[in-house]
């Protein structure tokens, strides 16, 4: 039976390998929509949770506000965002998604569910719903983990 130190080690090589190829398929999908793969990730963002403020952008993506600013610069050209600024508060810069950006945005989810569902189907019901479990809880454990560093 392996130790917990050589199964976290085989977790973490197995999870770098679903980052890797989860990566590669964005990048793949962002290419054929002719942007960067930042570019969609703060898509994705914006998507996911609405309106984002500059501010709030930067440390979603963990980069510099110069970044931050290039990648809505270049979205916001392509159509796919709208910069907003406060009536109270002219400093404060939204960004929010635009049509163009959310049908973006969710054909790429849409074919990346049909690829899962793909898969899913090796999976005997029972197994997919431990799977999903399993995920959901090692999902939650290392974000509090990563909360508390």
């Amino acid at each position: 039976m392996l130790e917990n130190r050589e199964l976290a080690g085989h977790l973490d090589h197995l999870l770098q390998r679903l980052t890797v190829s989860t990566q590669r398929q964005k990048s793949d999908f962002a290419e054929k929509l002719s942007i960067s793969r930042q570019q969609f990730e703060v898509l994705t963002i914006i998507f996911e949770k609405g309106q984002i403020t500059m501010g709030e952008l930067c440390k979603e993506i963990s980069s510099a506000c110069s970044t931050a600013t290039d990648l809505a610069d270049k979205l916001e050209r392509a159509g796919y965002v709208e910069r907003i600024r406060e009536k109270r508060d002219r400093r404060i810069v939204r960004l929010n998604i635009l049509p163009k950006g959310e049908k973006l945005v969710k054909s790429v989810i849409e074919t990346r569910t049909e690829r899962l569902e793909s898969i899913l189907e090796f999976f005997e019901q029972e197994d997919r719903m431990r799977i999903i479990g399993i995920l959901e809880t090692l999902s939650d454990k290392y974000e509090r983990l990563s909360r508390k560093e």
